[in-house]
């Protein structure tokens, strides 16, 4: 599946105006604020994810461990290893992302650096 398909689940520790803008760009997010879910344990927020088949977006390098690590079961997540958190950083970094006309597999670990995007097609 292509990355501008994919169905996300936002972290806590995404901006609200990153969510604003994925929904804007037609993407199906699901949020940790709205849903009154922040302070859940990562595995818990994993579960969620998987059930409805949804990639983590995500700034916590946490989900990558437990994935790959302990082998917590995962649909996806896309990590955002930036240096600069901005939000006006973070939304042209994405939209450089969703431009890449690149085929993810369920399970694909999603790095997303400052000059580069890795994917990891199984983290099990």
């Amino acid at each position: 599946m292509k990355i501008v398909s994919l169905q996300l689940l936002t972290d806590e520790n995404i901006s609200p105006q990153v969510v604003a803008f994925l929904r804007q760009k037609g993407i199906d997010v699901v949020d940790v604020k709205e849903k009154g879910w922040c302070g859940n344990e990562d595995k818990y927020l994993m579960g969620i994810a998987r059930k409805e088949k949804r990639f983590i977006l995500t700034h916590d390098v946490d989900f990558g461990t437990l994935a790959i690590n302990e082998g917590i079961p995962c649909y996806g997540i896309i990590y955002m290893r930036l240096k600069n958190i901005k939000v006006s950083n973070i939304i042209t970094i994405l939209e450089k992302l969703l431009a890449i006309d690149k085929d993810v597999e369920v399970g694909s670990l999603i790095v997303v650096e400052d000059a580069r995007v890795r994917v990891r097609n199984s983290m099990q």
